[in-house]
């Protein structure tokens, strides 16, 4: 039903309970200018002004105004044409649809270094707005145009100059933004067009950044994609931007329902789903090492496929027997990227699936046999080092994946069993090659190249993948355009909720006191969740709780911490009648690896080494975790009465 208000009465009050309503350049001078309007209140379009989240769309003769109330800003659309507008995520940001055009709009409110007075602002837009933008290495490595290099009005200053936030990182940085174009605003301001562009519907992109001077904290972001370069029309829209105090409560309207089974499934398959989601207890499994995906180590006894393969299964058979006590894997995770190097250089090595040591390692379905699959596959050519500034992320939309996808896709099927498909964790962040920072700040382009994965994937068969979706508990970049839920790719295309929220235990006080409990962690995901997510199923697709890194103590010395969080943790999950938030949880997946600082552990994740391990870093030793060791088999015999 159209809720369009045109009577004149209904007008002139909507109009003066509108903030910033007025926009006389874009010919909106009152409400005489005023055709029609819409109000947009707690999740659907009313009659008149009331609730809590309140947005107005006022419409002139040839431009339309957009005031959010709960948000406090306001912007117009110089545009005679229909205009749709998508509020499913409202309380991180607005889509407008209207031609071949999408407008992205976002209220931006966040920045942890508040604590810094003025130069706050210049750390955050540098650090988590404008880092790659800045960089040509970016556009030159991605094929990308940088439409209005000469007019941006900013000084750049060179990589590894002042900007950064803790003075280490190198990328380019600006001073500040054009401050001559509205009075009492600065502006930042990025027209790009993506070349070689056939098969890409919008691949202009045009990028607004806007802040009142004397505003640190609260901005306004524009992400304008399109057919044909609309700059002076970014230029308008950026130009109209008003800030003013919030009134209400930002909210989302979106709601993923029941998981919907993939009508692609085998039998086996969704028979494996449906356990999965009806278990009492929960898969488990461990992260250690990659398999090979190097072409000449897929085939056993060729390559690196025997060393590998020789210590994984010596590392599982040390942790299931030595550690856990006898529990077997339920799940086995490995992780695969596309490879080395950008398209079309001569020294790219892409990275195959490695389906005989797949086969081998897990090759089951995680019940009473072999274990299930984790399969966590990343579109990234380096490994996510995005200081090298590249993604794959444009030649995917391009199609130049295409026939590699097809191989894949083609490996996978022949793996034949259920497989939990994990792709491109973590992508609500600032280290991944494929988050929103290295795609020109559209977190769409996630979900367009995800699509069109599984689309070559079900176009070759494949019938044995669960869809895993798997944002990081907390986001970063800080801000609403990179929540996790920007970059869902839709209830059609995932099946399972991942999780990922660690607990590095690097206290250097008293830890026992300091550490955050898997309860608070997990709970804490659980309510985030909650609103979108109520029915779905939940594997924790990586985590862990450290023992104490080497870069701000000694190594290993919060064991004691360790070992009472995991007691914490099975304490959680074996309850009788255990919180909503287990329940949400099927499966978790340690993470057995470290970060490290060059030959420093940074975050000491990793609880074994198998004896004598080809692949393991020599000198480490982990028996002082025998306290760690000893409660999880605690912890997994008291799950067995939940059997």
């Amino acid at each position: 039903m159209d809720k369009t208000i045109t009577g004149r009465a209904a007008l002139e009050e909507l109009f003066g309970r509108a903030h910033d309503g007025a926009d006389i350049e874009n010919g909106i001078g009152g409400a005489s200018d005023l055709v029609g309007a819409k109000c947009f209140s707690d999740g659907r379009y009313a009659d008149m002004v009331g609730g809590d989240d309140v947005k107005l769309e006022l419409f002139g003769k040839t431009a339309k105004r957009y005031i959010d109330l709960s948000a406090g800003m306001a912007f117009t659309l110089p545009t005679r044409e229909e205009v749709a507008v998508d509020y499913s995520l409202a309380a991180f940001r607005t889509q407008y649809a209207f031609g071949d055009c999408i407008l992205t709009a976002s209220a931006e409110d966040q920045n942890p270094y508040a604590d810094r007075g003025d130069r706050c602002w210049h750390i955050y837009v540098n650090e988590w707005l404008l880092r790659h933008l800045l960089h040509p290495d970016f556009y030159r490595n991605q094929h990308l145009t940088l439409l209005n290099r000469d007019r941006l009005g900013m000084q750049i200053a060179p990589v590894g100059q002042d900007g950064t936030s803790d003075g280490e990182r190198a990328y380019p940085t600006v001073k500040e933004g054009d401050r001559t174009a509205r009075k009492g605003y600065e502006i930042y301001r990025f027209d790009i067009r993506i070349d070689d562009a056939e098969g890409i519907e919008r691949p202009f992109y045009h990028i607004g950044v806007i802040r009142r001077t004397d505003e640190n904290i609260r901005f306004g972001l524009f992400v304008l994609k399109s057919a044909k370069n609309c700059a002076a029309l970014m230029d308008r829209i950026v130009g109209s931007y008003t800030e003013f105090a919030p009134a209400g409560t930002r909210r989302n309207y979106f709601n993923a329902g029941a998981p919907v089974e993939d009508p692609h499934w085998n039998e086996e398959t969704r028979a494996f789903f449906r356990k999965f989601m009806a278990q009492k207890t929960k898969s488990w499994g461990v992260f250690s090492y990659s398999m090979p995906g190097e072409e000449d180590s897929l085939v056993p006894g060729e390559g690196r496929y025997d060393i590998f393969y020789g210590d994984s299964v010596k590392l599982q058979k040390f942790i299931e027997n030595e550690i856990w006590g006898g529990k077997k894997y339920d799940v086995y995770m490995t992780y695969t990227h596309l490879g080395k190097g950008a398209w079309g250089d001569a020294a790219r090595t892409p990275h195959y699936y490695p389906v005989a040591m797949s086969k081998a390692l897990a090759g089951g379905n995680g019940f009473g046999g072999a274990p299930a699959l984790e399969f966590t596959y990343q579109f990234t050519t380096n490994n996510n080092l995005v200081h090298e500034e590249l993604t794959p992320m444009f030649d995917i939309l391009r199609g130049r994946y295409d026939d590699y996808f097809v191989r894949l896709a083609r490996d996978i099927k022949a793996y034949g069993k259920p497989m939990m498909l994990r792709l491109n964790n973590e992508m609500n962040s600032d280290w991944t090659s494929y988050c929103g920072m290295m795609t020109l700040l559209d977190p769409d382009i996630f979900t367009l190249t995800w699509r069109r994965f599984y689309d070559i994937l079900i176009r070759e068969g494949v019938d044995n993948v669960i869809w895993v979706w798997n944002p990081i508990a907390r986001s970063c970049p800080f801000s609403g355009w990179g929540e996790g839920l920007c970059y869902f790719p839709g209830v059609n295309y995932v099946q399972l909720l991942g999780g990922t929220s660690y607990e590095a235990n690097n206290y250097t006080g008293d830890a026992a006191r300091e550490i955050t409990s898997f309860r608070d962690h997990y709970r804490k995901l659980y309510e985030k969740n909650l609103p979108y997510f109520a029915e779905y199923g939940m594997i924790i697709g990586e985590f862990a709780c450290g023992s104490g890194g080497g870069t701000t103590g000694k190594v290993g010395r919060n064991a004691a911490a360790q070992a009472e969080w995991v007691r914490g943790m099975f304490e959680e999950l074996n309850k009788a009648d255990p919180e909503p938030y287990v329940r949400q949880i099927k499966g978790l997946i340690w993470f057995n690896c470290n970060d490290y600082a060059g030959d420093v552990v940074m975050n000491r994740f990793k609880f074994a080494d198998a004896p004598d391990g080809v692949l393991n870093r020599a000198g480490e030793d982990y028996s002082d975790l025998k306290i760690t060791w000893e409660a999880f088999r605690e912890g997994f015999s008291g799950a067995e009465k939940l059997r």
